[in-house]
């Protein structure tokens, strides 16, 4: 993924998938991805599904992510898109009125970047340490 965000999804298995009124995927290596605006995944078979985690009959395409590593990870500006090793691929955009889609990467120190309302990112970085 653009290592100006330092993201961490590359080979990192899907352990946890949570579902509220936001979608919330848990990885091997600790990184989460929490939606809460429409994203799509487009399975396989090449059928794009878009899912929208306020609808509970849109989230089965979820399911499907559970086990699923992540082979390669793009960010061009809020626009993110997962690959997964089963040929599965996961896009999300920004949303015009809410935060679409936000990433908690691992470690003690989490770095946050959030999808901006209307487009661009948020990026929460760590403290600095002190010596």
């Amino acid at each position: 993924m653009n290592d100006d965000h330092g993201l961490e999804f590359t080979d990192a298995r899907v352990d946890v998938l949570t579902v509220s009124f936001q979608t919330t995927i848990g990885f091997s290596n600790g990184t989460t991805m929490q939606f809460e605006a429409e994203f799509a995944i487009t399975g396989p078979d090449g059928e794009r599904r878009l899912v929208d985690p306020g609808q509970k009959a849109s989230l089965a395409p979820v399911l499907a992510l559970l086990g699923d590593t992540v082979r390669n990870a793009t960010l061009d500006g809020a626009d993110l898109r997962l690959d997964f090793a089963s040929g599965t691929v996961l896009q999300a955009w920004p949303d015009e009125s809410y935060e679409s889609w936000n990433y908690r990467g691992a470690g003690p120190e989490r770095r946050m970047i959030i999808a901006m309302p209307g487009g661009g990112l948020a990026v929460v970085d760590p403290p600095a340490t002190s010596d």
